[in-house]
């Protein structure tokens, strides 16, 4: 079984017309870590491309988000700037959107509740929905963060919404760009945000990526 799959069509707009911007050949995956014993990590292509239909500059390859991120090392909590970002943000979203103990902020990706601590420290309701079962059971374990250790998608969000948990406030921060089912992920979205609520989306800016040659965030 071929361990990635080799995208031929955007993944917006559905247009078969990706033209190569980059190719970085075979790279080990991100937050891959070489386990005691050594060894050589497996390796996939990383081809960077553009719609030239929509303008989306995308990853050709999708390795399956089950490989990438069910067992995961990243914790956000380890980058104090990360952690001062995410307070600062939470602080003026709660006072901007007037949030209380009777909303709920729900975050995809929320990793180790880096950013929801600080909501549910002012009393807001939160919810964190974390595919990294390691990440997730910490999330709850450590900070008290009510977390769902799955992928984000429509499924969950119908089971969500017909729970009656629907969302003042989603949050999703890097989560897009890594997302297979683009349309799908939305969709979800729109199908958990409650009418009068409000979705955030923090993503790479291709400009900065080029200004910087930040070509890690391929």
């Amino acid at each position: 079984m071929n361990p990635y799959i080799d995208v031929s069509t955007c993944r917006a707009c559905g247009e078969s017309s990706l033209s190569n911007v980059l190719s970085l050949g075979r790279t080990p995956l991100a937050n891959s870590l070489l386990p005691p014993e050594g060894g050589v990590p497996p390796t996939y292509p990383l081809t960077l491309v553009r719609c030239t239909n929509c303008s989306l500059v995308q990853i050709r390859e999708i390795v399956s988000p089950e490989t990438l991120f069910s067992d995961y090392v990243y914790f956000s909590s380890n980058s104090e700037t990360m952690l001062r970002h995410a307070e600062t943000f939470t602080a003026r979203l709660i006072e901007h959107e007037q949030l209380g103990a009777d909303s709920l902020v729900v975050e995809i990706a929320s990793n180790d509740g880096y950013l929801l601590q600080y909501a549910k420290a002012r009393g807001v309701g939160v919810l964190g929905i974390e595919p990294a079962a390691n990440i997730a059971e910490y999330a709850q374990r450590e900070k008290g963060i009510p977390t769902l250790a799955r992928f984000f998608g429509q499924e969950l969000a119908q089971e969500l919404a017909h729970d009656g948990r629907c969302a003042d406030v989603i949050l999703g921060n890097n989560v897009l760009a890594h997302v297979p089912d683009l349309n799908g992920f939305v969709a979800g979205v729109a199908t958990l945000l409650k009418r009068s609520g409000v979705a955030i989306f923090e993503v790479p800016y291709l400009k900065d990526m080029l200004d910087n040659t930040e070509f890690d965030t391929i």
